[in-house]
């Protein structure tokens, strides 16, 4: 069951992206979606359909131009598999509100899938955004962050002691 679970996960990342159609193949009807998205922190659970994740697909091309998954990692257990994952792309199309910045971008993440009769019917999305938001430029570099947080707290505290 596991190598079959694999197998299927595995279409979700190389073939899905480049044939939308397998949605069909690989997904189940109704399946459960949950992850933080854009700028917030709270975990959001969305419904999905093999039809809303082809649109996706197709978003992400907009998006990110010549976009690529890769795993890095894949485990699987009973229902469960785990994949460890690197994105690439250009980001070439508007995005949460940002235009184009014409700029490369790599981040991971982590999914854990549960598959039940053959399809994914549950997915986890964990990634690491705010690298992403950093290499667009919408961030500051978290070394530069801190020096400034550290400039902010230097000078309440002088400021107190006066």
């Amino acid at each position: 069951m596991s190598e079959a679970n694999k197998a299927v996960v595995r279409r979700y990342f190389e073939d899905a992206p480049c044939h939308p159609a397998a949605c069909d193949e690989i997904f189940a009807p109704r399946f459960l979606f949950h992850t933080i998205q854009r700028t917030s922190l709270t975990p959001q659970t969305m419904e999905s359909s093999p039809t809303d994740e082809r649109a996706a697909y197709e978003r992400i091309k907009v998006v990110w131009g010549g976009w690529a998954m890769t795993i890095d990692q894949m485990l699987a257990e009973g229902d469960r598999v785990m994949v460890q994952w690197t994105f690439r792309g250009v980001h070439q199309g508007e995005f949460d509100g940002l235009p184009p910045t014409g700029k490369q971008v790599t981040w991971s993440g982590i999914n854990i899938f549960r598959l039940a009769d053959g399809k994914i019917a549950e997915v986890w999305d964990i990634s690491d955004r705010l690298w992403m938001w950093q290499q667009l430029g919408v961030l500051p570099d978290i070394s530069e962050a801190i020096a400034k947080a550290r400039e902010a707290i230097a000078t309440q505290t002088s400021g107190r002691e006066a």
